[in-house]
Formats: structure tokens, sequence, C-alpha cells
């Protein structure tokens, strides 16, 4: 009976120890399975947007939606995430010879939706399109993000035929603002993005000289100049005024041989650099000899009031000169 009672009173103080631990183990670990956790509740970040050049090879299937395209938001990840911000951004387009268009990807890192979205840029050189748009939903949701098409005029149109303008030769940089509104902890908020584009423009470009006067471009009725009879004292001279050597071809003919030209030499103008072409009567043993200059500046934009392309070499720029004996 004794030894009953002792071994009654070991259970007893066992039982008591092991709830012991278990309520010291609970004060411990409060998220132990037998007590239920809370779940936090989750915060939304306001629209933000997010802007990627596209590569100028990157083939996306595309739609058009109320005038606007579209492209699958996936293709964000195929291109240089390391240009994407949300507030400021820069972009530097290298060099541009003539008129392009370069495209981005407009897109909404932030969990809510962006509306009311404008763009334009602060030069009117820039063509920004779409200039707005209605709603931007966050990155992912509905599968879809717009393409920004920025048209830069540098010579001809983008669309149609003709001379436009140009941009100041060499360095050139553009403001792109996108703005749009979204919701955040104090309600709506207002968001935008300032985009920097960089480029340099090239231009070719020419003055003409006899001896160290210079020469207008065209003559006083508007035809572009053919410099006319110069005698033996006199240099025709061209400089390159662009920022683009020029690929420069000189024929001469004479008197006596119209058809096939006497002289036909091709060579390199550097930015800067002077070209002269004297008379060559003498060495040709001819009273009258006419030059022919075709110009190529690689595609680089020119002014169409200094040049004029070439009737006689197709995709080439032109300009005329002429030596005669007695003047």
């Amino acid at each position: 009976m004794k030894n009953s009672k002792i071994y009654l009173t070991l259970l007893l103080g066992g039982l008591i120890a092991i709830i012991s631990c278990n309520k010291k183990a609970d004060e411990i670990n409060p998220t132990a399975p037998n007590t239920p956790e809370t779940p936090a509740t989750e915060v939304k970040k306001p629209g933000q947007f997010g802007l990627t050049q596209m590569a100028t090879n990157q083939r996306i299937s595309k739609q058009v939606i109320n005038g606007i395209t579209y492209i699958p938001s996936e293709a964000i990840q195929e291109t240089d995430r390391n240009q994407r911000t949300t507030n400021n951004v820069s972009f530097d387009l290298g060099n541009l010879k003539a008129s392009k268009s370069f495209y981005f990807i407009l897109s909404n890192t932030g969990d809510t939706s962006l509306t009311n979205i404008t763009i334009e840029s602060n030069n009117e050189n820039f063509e920004v399109f779409p200039k707005s748009i209605e709603k931007l939903a966050p990155a992912g949701q509905d599968g879809v993000v717009p393409l920004l098409e920025l048209g830069i005029i540098h010579g001809n149109r983008l669309n149609g035929l003709g001379f436009q303008s140009l941009l100041a030769m060499g360095d050139n940089t553009v403001e792109v603002t996108i703005k749009g509104k979204t919701f955040g902890e104090n309600g709506e908020e207002d968001v935008t993005l300032k985009a920097q584009v960089k480029l340099f423009a090239e231009v070719m470009d020419i003055e003409v000289y006899i001896n160290d006067q210079i020469q207008p471009y065209r003559d006083a009725v508007g035809n572009y100049l053919n410099v006319g009879d110069l005698n033996e004292n006199q240099v025709f001279k061209i400089k390159n005024t662009g920022n683009v050597d020029i690929n420069l071809q000189n024929q001469v003919f004479t008197q006596e041989q119209i058809m096939i030209p006497s002289i036909d030499t091709s060579f390199v103008l550097p930015v800067g650099q002077t070209a002269e072409f004297p008379s060559m009567m003498q060495t040709l043993s001819t009273t009258y000899a006419v030059g022919r200059i075709f110009m190529d500046g690689n595609g680089a934009a020119v002014n169409p009031d200094h040049l004029v392309t070439s009737n006689l070499k197709p995709g080439f720029y032109g300009i005329h000169y002429n030596y005669r004996n007695g003047f």
C-alpha cells in the first residue's frame, strides 16, 4: 500500500512537470501551432512609371487598341532593365544621320493603376505618340503595355515627302515628360517621369569660295550656285563646314573632250578642311574647262538651301564650276 502511494505521487509529479514545460514553451513561442497567427495586411504601392528603350532589331507581336499600339508585357524582360527608372531616366541614342523613329515601352511598376496619362516633349523636332493614355494597369495585370514612339525630325519629314527642318548640328538633348495620377495612402497622387534623350545630329555642309571670298549658295533669282567663267588668277574652293567627312569626286571636262573627263579624282574632305580646284587649262591645253563635283556625307542630313542633289549621279549632291580664258 505504501508503495502504491509512492508510485501515485511520482505519476502526479511527472504530469505536473509536463504541463509546466508546455506552458513555458507557449510563453516562449507564441506562434506555436496551438496559437493562431494574425495575417498582416498587404500594402499596395502606388502606381509608378517605368520606361525602357526597345532594341532596334527586336521583333514583337503588336496590337492596336483605340489607336494606341500595345505589346505583350513579357517584352519588358527582353530589354535592358538597367535603363529603367520610376522618377528620372536618360537615353543616349548615339549618332543620328537623318529623321528616324525610336520606340520605348511604358510600364507601371507599382501595384495601383495609373490614369489620365499625358506625354509631351519640349522640342518640336521630337514628336511623341501617343500623347495621352487613359489607363495603365500594373505590370502583368493586363498582359499588354503601350508602345511609345519618339519621332525625331532631322531633315525630311517622317511621314510624307519633302524637307521639314534640321536639328542643331552636334549634341542635342530633349526632355520627354510623362505625367499621370494614381492612389496612395493619402488618396490621389500625381506621378511624373522625366526622360532626358540625347543624340548627336550629323550634318553635311559646305562653304564655297573664290580665292578668299565666300560665295552665296544661290544666285539673285534663287538658282543653286554654279561657279562660272573663272580666270587663271582665281581659285575655286570648297570648305567642309559640317560635322561629317565628305566623300568628294571631281571631274574636269575640256572643250575638246566633253564626254569623257580629262581629270577624275576622288578623295575624302575632312571636317574643317578646304579643297582647292584651280584652273587646269594650261595643263590640259584647252581654253575652256568645266568641273563637276559630287559629294556624299554617308547619309548625313543636308540643308536643301545650301546643296542640291545631282541629276547626273543619284544619291550625291553636286556643284559645277568652269574656267575660261579671256575673263
